[in-house]
């Protein structure tokens, strides 16, 4: 019996590198997956690497900057598996430039992927656990929040603020039996 046996777990941004290494965990430890992510047909590989060896996974498309898409991502894992136990929160974006040149339009998409997508699971996540009485979220940061990276400007304040916003659900979610932590890995393959 896995460490994770009986427990439901979503994991954003589960289609490709992090997220789906963490998958691949999850899954030998016996959770429940649902993961999620804006590329179908990279959720559907990973489920398919993932279901020979005996894990259940349900695949859920979602753009976490998207309100209603991320509700729905939510909604359905408790209406078909009745809860939730873990949120992995790991979809993100990388992108940055000399600060006089960053676009706008750049800087916002970063903070919407990598920061406000969180608040959006977080969000939803909270809701659940909380009348559930207890929860894992789990915060994919980057060492960026401790040691900028040069010409990325956008990237480093997203993730500086993902640390403010685990710090404040670990808070909220103490009493209610909710932890909140974040990882910071540096780069991976």
């Amino acid at each position: 019996m896995g460490q994770l046996e009986g427990k439901v777990a979503i994991i954003t941004g589960a289609g490709t590198g992090i997220g789906k290494g963490i998958a691949g965990v999850f899954a030998r430890e016996g959770a429940t997956l649902v993961i999620a992510s804006r590329k179908q047909e990279n959720l559907e590989r990973t489920a398919a690497a993932l279901r020979p060896g005996g894990a259940t996974v349900a695949v859920v498309p979602t753009d976490v900057t998207v309100e209603a898409q991320v509700a729905g991502l939510f909604e359905s894992t408790v209406r078909d598996l009745g809860r939730l136990d873990i949120l992995v929160n790991n979809s993100g974006v990388f992108d940055g430039g000399p600060l006089e040149e960053i676009a706008l339009e750049t800087w916002r998409n970063v903070l919407e992927v990598n920061l406000t997508g969180v608040f959006l699971c977080t969000r939803e996540a909270m809701k659940i656990m909380k009348r559930q009485k207890g929860g894992r979220i789990i915060n994919i940061g980057s060492v960026s929040a401790q040691v900028p990276r040069f010409n990325h400007a956008p990237y480093t304040a997203a993730k500086h603020g993902l640390v403010g916003l685990t710090k404040s659900t670990a808070l909220e979610g103490r009493e209610h039996g909710i932890s909140a932590g974040c990882l910071h890995p540096g780069n991976t393959m």
